[in-house]
């Protein structure tokens, strides 16, 4: 970087700097100091008492009304799907930790400039939290001051505007409040994955490997060329870290005749199948979570089972087998439980690696060098 730049990004700094404190600088000129106050007294000493949470966004729509249940929150905007608890985790602490640093301005009409005027009042608003079925009063959280030291904040039933030590984060965006994540099945897990499409193509997918790396396509198309292992690898590795990008109750009737059905079948003997399928809101999966039909207790046990063998100890006997079972069946209701009431909106790539067709998977013959 030449000197001419350095002093051009030297003046463009100054002016920012310069910008920042006229617009929220010390709009007040005689602020207050707080001495660390307690931005909501109370909260910390009864913050495991708090079960509901109000967010309006600036324009005045309230993006999230979440409330705890059996000790998980939920969303009501989001059909009561499960909420982000370490989101929620975090904003509680936050606030629990907030002081109220240095007071700003109390006149309304300068308010925008820190972004803490009334939602819905136009340029300026900010996110509001209340805390309903509490005596703590609600808070506007607005923009974050230019040191970089927190928040600028107002309380709901005061007029001054403060400055807090922490940055608040109240997300505008509804899924950002929620639980994304589905599940996480790494690939290593996965013992066979069964594609079958509406017009009859399936895809067989099994490890070559005992470390699940290395992925085979069964029963390829004669003098066709399957792509690399690493591609099929893809499929098998569907279910690591899933992610939804949005949530619906499950109705049957929304499944069209020609969804995929993806099946995974894990090594410890639960069947996770996915049937997808798109339409004009966007692309959407549901999952049924069911038990092997052999009852398998992974592959060491049936090893043995299989081989007879007379060096297996007390853990192999019918009854650890049967309280094994029983406590697999347990696993697969709670799972089923938590993920068929649902179809949940996916990524087009997330999408896409689930419902692979036999063709995507082979090689094209002018690529491959066949005639």
């Amino acid at each position: 970087m030449n000197a001419k730049k350095l002093i051009i990004l030297g003046v463009g700094t100054v002016l920012a700097l310069m910008l920042a404190l006229v617009l929220v600088g010390r709009p007040d000129p005689s602020p207050t100091l707080a001495d660390d106050t307690a931005l909501l007294p109370g909260l910390a000493d009864g913050i495991n008492d708090v079960d509901a949470l109000e967010i309006v966004a600036p324009d005045g729509e309230t993006v999230a009304t979440l409330h705890r249940e059996r000790e998980r929150w939920r969303m009501r905007e989001m059909h009561d799907y499960e909420a982000d608890f370490a989101r929620i985790h975090d904003l509680l602490r936050d606030l629990a930790r907030a002081t109220r640093l240095e007071g700003r301005t109390d006149r309304a009409d300068w308010y925008g400039r820190l972004g803490v005027a009334d939602p819905g009042s136009g340029e300026g608003s900010g996110v509001v939290i209340r805390f309903p079925g509490s005596q703590l009063p609600g808070l506007i959280v607005g923009e974050r001051d230019p040191a970089g030291i927190g928040r600028y904040v107002r309380l709901a039933e005061e007029t001054r505007a403060w400055l807090t030590d922490q940055d608040i984060d109240l997300p505008v965006e509804r899924i950002e409040w929620l639980e994304r994540a589905i599940m996480d099945i790494p690939v290593e897990d996965i013992e066979s994955v069964t594609v079958r499409h509406g017009d009859g193509d399936e895809v067989d997918l099994r490890p070559a490997d005992e470390a699940g790396g290395t992925w085979v396509m069964l029963d390829a198309p004669p003098g066709r060329e399957v792509e690399p292992a690493w591609q099929l690898r893809q499929t098998a590795n569907a279910l690591a870290r899933l992610n939804m990008t949005g949530v619906r109750p499950h109705d049957p009737g929304l499944v069209p005749e020609d969804a995929v059905e993806t099946v995974f079948a894990t090594r410890d003997g639960m069947v996770f199948t996915a049937i997808s399928f798109s339409d004009e809101s966007g692309s959407w999966v549901h999952f049924r979570v069911g038990l092997d039909e052999r009852g398998r207790g992974g592959d060491a046990q049936s090893a043995d089972a299989e081989s007879g063998s007379a060096d297996a100890d007390a853990s192999d006997s019918p009854a650890a087998t049967g309280a094994e079972r029983t406590a697999r069946e347990i696993d697969v209701v709670a799972v089923d439980g938590r993920l068929s009431p649902w179809q949940f909106a996916l990524a087009g790539e997330r999408f896409d690696r689930l419902r692979p067709t036999t063709e995507y998977l082979l090689v094209a013959p002018e690529e491959s060098g066949s005639p």
